[in-house]
């Protein structure tokens, strides 16, 4: 009997299909207003975009967003919608699916939709609803994050046609603007300066994404506009997450005698060293050579409000940190066995410094965790923390701390809510806006892997 059902399991198993398996996209092309020719080309677009990726499914039809409905989704594209296309309900249910972790992508006529819900205007548009357009025309788009997911591969004066929204509103400081239209290559209807086309935003654990491109049928052929929306559609599928480790170092400066390997372990002759895995191919795995003495490797990418997961093996004695902003540091240390561990013990939230202090008082402000959850030395261990940005007002005056909202240490919660005055020793000085991730690589050897941060703010 068990041989016939464990038979029957696998029979089953082996009849899903590989479509049943794949991420689902809704593209939702409902319109109450101007009816774009492109739509249909668009939607053919993004199902062959997504052959053998994901699922593609097509609706006119707002009775899809239901909850039962949208939770059997992964991503939701409103492609050239307008106007009014949900009833309240069922803006409730996308708003609610949207914090509970799906993704939004809008696409052009997205910003000239649900003008009076506030909720799309605010989260997901940053204000800037549809205005007025010019006639279409060719224009510069200057990328302004090429290290986002969204824009890899697209020139940083990415010429191209299309009809240029103007915008009611900028979404800069509410949202992570990818790239702007230059307004001196082309004659906008209504000038607005800077000009965002393209952002990002986080909505509670979803993520949202608009592009301003896609009024004519010729961009759904275009090979560029076509690879920004793959990539846009593959960005909101990870969740949102952007994986800071690719191929080689691409991503980070300088190099120096960093490497990207595919895995490492103790050196079996002297544990205080790691070595690459004799045998294991490929990358993934960050390595401050043999010797240890590297400098700091700082991503090319910045991030404001943030939550970063990132894994990291120590060889006995090791030492290295984690510079969030390149400013403050959770340490990264051998402290295996160390009880009770200090500010400077793996895990910890390092201590400011001031030379100007008495003798014994210099260091301040430092952040033991509250348990040593450290695993012993050439073992992986990872790191999972929330922070929120210092941020300061127009006039230059500070108005808030910079804040760990929480650290985890090997999934154990070691510090919440702590607030830092200014960066820890060692750190950069702290400046507005967005900051680096910072490896230390010079106290002696590091690995990490699965260095991944996702953005909660602009």
């Amino acid at each position: 009997m068990f041989d016939v059902l464990f038979l029957s399991l696998c029979c089953l198993q082996d009849a899903v299909s590989p479509e049943a398996q794949e991420p689902k996209v809704l593209v939702f092309t409902r319109t109450t207003g101007f009816r774009h020719s492109s739509v249909d080309r668009g939607s053919e677009a993004i199902a062959e975009l997504g052959k053998g990726t994901w699922t593609t499914t097509r609706t006119e039809d707002p009775t899809a967003f239901l909850p039962a409905t949208l939770a059997s989704y992964d991503v939701v594209i409103f492609l050239n919608t307008t106007m009014d296309v949900l009833d309240e309900p069922q803006q409730v249910a996308l708003e609610s699916w949207l914090n509970a972790g799906g993704g939004w992508l809008g696409i052009h006529a997205a910003a000239d939709t649900e003008y009076d819900w506030p909720f799309y205007g605010e989260a997901l548009l940053g204000g800037a609803w549809f205005k007025t357009h010019p006639a279409v025309q060719e224009a510069v788009v200057v990328v302004e994050d090429a290290q986002h997911p969204s824009m890899i591969g697209m020139p940083m004066r990415w010429t191209r046609t299309d009809e240029w929204y103007d915008y009611r509103a900028s979404p800069r400081g509410s949202m992570h603007v990818l790239a702007t239209v230059d307004e001196r290559t082309y004659d906008p209807q209504a000038p607005m300066g800077d000009h965002p086309i393209a952002w990002s935003s986080s909505i509670g654990k979803g993520t949202g994404l608009y592009t301003g491109g896609g009024h004519t049928v010729a961009s759904f052929d275009e090979p560029l506009f076509r690879q920004h929306l793959l990539q846009s559609v593959q960005f909101l599928l990870a969740d949102g997450w952007i994986d800071l480790i690719g191929t080689g170092l691409d991503g980070w400066h300088p190099a120096g005698v960093w490497e990207n390997v595919g895995d490492v372990q103790l050196d079996p002759e002297d544990s205080r060293r790691l070595l690459p895995v004799d045998g294991v191919r490929g990358t993934g795995v960050l390595l401050n050579g043999t010797s240890g003495r590297a400098q700091d490797l700082i991503s090319d990418d910045t991030f404001g409000d943030c939550e970063i997961h990132i894994e990291w093996m120590m060889p006995t004695g090791g030492n290295s940190g984690i510079y969030v902003q390149g400013s403050y540091e959770v340490q990264v240390l051998d402290s295996w066995g160390v009880s009770p561990p200090k500010a400077s013990d793996a895990g910890g939230i390092y201590q400011r410094w001031d030379d100007s202090r008495p003798e014994g008082e210099k260091g301040y402000e430092g952040h033991a965790p509250r348990v040593n959850a450290s695993r012993a030395p050439g073992q992986w261990q990872s790191f999972d923390i929330v922070f929120l940005a210092a941020r300061w007002n127009e006039s230059g005056e500070k108005i808030r701390n910079a804040q760990f909202k929480s650290v985890s240490h090997n999934g154990v919660v070691v510090h919440e809510d702590v607030e830092l005055t200014g960066p820890t020793r060692g750190g950069w000085e702290e400046q507005p806006g967005a900051g680096h991730i910072r490896l230390q690589g010079d106290h002696g050897p590091v690995a990490y892997r699965n260095v991944r941060v996702r953005r909660i703010g602009p």
